[in-house]
């Protein structure tokens, strides 16, 4: 081969890994094996374009990090280079199958071009900035219901020389919640595209301001994947136990909980509350076979998954979906 077509071989196989920490960026570029580090600030971040933007990699992996991938993230973005941001569970799995056992920022970011060139993850869009603002809300937001949660379960056992500043406490969070669910509103508002899609979520039964953000953030797949393929990746998918004639009980489990949580508070709220003839009437008839509740709640969350999914793909309200037609229902599920 010429050296031409072995400088363009070499070029299309380009994998660059970057592990992230809360002060610096190590660099890794696969095949050549060069390595270097960049501060993790704006500045750094520029320099670190500067140095990939000719060099044109087929793709760029970093791993999720609590935060201190997002600025880099969104500036990658900007530039052209969007990265694909691996699951640390995936990535760590993955050195494992290849005897991995090692752990250093040098070490991660190899293996994550390695991971890069290997499985060919493919980079999903960035967030917007309205998305990542209501990301950050909706985050805030259930961290304030888990510390109400908290302070409920304490004042009940306190001994009354504290209780008064649990109450106090209690107070303080539930205004702040009141203010999250506002920020919420107006955030929506301010945004028209947004706000639509809020709105057409809303209108299904059982489904209020939060949750139907909460789907509308988390869950950007809703009206591009097949019914199947959503349940998986929320993780209301059952995954077979089968080995040989053994037939093992099918369970749930991954996926995002956040979102899951939230589909089941929609279906328990839809079926109890707001009594639902759709969704209800399928709960009923999955009891009526033998179903147990939780298994019958979950089969619901899929039904409603997949309605959510024909509304989006679509662009229908739940009204203008007619879905007590038995039709749409086979479309939906």
């Amino acid at each position: 081969m010429s050296k031409q077509g072995s400088s363009e071989a070499e070029r299309a196989e380009r994998w660059v890994g970057i592990d992230v920490a809360k002060a610096t960026l190590e660099c890794h570029c696969r095949p050549a094996g060069r390595q270097w580090q960049v501060p993790n600030t704006p500045a750094g971040w520029a320099v670190l374009i500067a140095e990939l933007q000719p060099v044109g990699p087929v793709g760029i992996v970093l791993e999720a990090t609590g935060g201190y991938e997002r600025g880099l993230v969104v500036a990658l973005d900007a530039a052209g280079l969007t990265p694909v941001v691996a699951n640390p569970a995936a990535v760590r799995f993955f050195a494992r199958s290849g005897g991995q056992r090692g752990k250093t920022d040098r070490l991660d970011a190899a293996l994550l071009a390695e991971y890069g060139a290997r499985v060919q993850p493919m980079p999903q869009a960035v967030p917007s900035e309205t998305a990542r603002r209501l990301r950050a809300i909706l985050a805030r937001r259930e961290q304030v219901t888990k510390l109400l949660v908290a302070e409920r379960n304490r004042v009940q056992q306190a001994e009354p020389v504290v209780r008064p500043l649990i109450e106090q406490h209690l107070d303080v969070l539930r205004a702040e919640r009141r203010q999250l669910d506002a920020l919420l509103a107006t955030t929506i508002a301010a945004d028209p595209v947004w706000a639509a899609r809020v709105a057409q979520l809303r209108s299904v039964p059982g489904i209020g301001l939060w949750t139907a953000t909460v789907l509308a953030v988390q869950v950007p797949e809703l009206g591009t994947r097949s019914p199947k393929q959503l349940a998986a990746l929320i993780g209301v998918a059952p995954h077979p136990r089968d080995s040989g004639r053994a037939r093992g009980p099918r369970h749930i489990s991954g996926g995002r909980a956040e979102v899951r949580r939230t589909l089941y508070q929609a279906v328990h709220s839809a079926c109890r509350v707001s009594r639902d003839p759709v969704l209800r009437g399928h709960f009923e008839h999955l009891i009526a076979r033998g179903k147990p509740h939780k298994q019958a709640l979950v089969a619901c969350m899929r039904r409603l998954l997949g309605i959510l999914n024909a509304m989006v793909r679509d662009g229908l309200t739940w009204d203008q979906t007619q879905v007590g037609q038995g039709r749409f229902l086979a479309r939906a599920a």
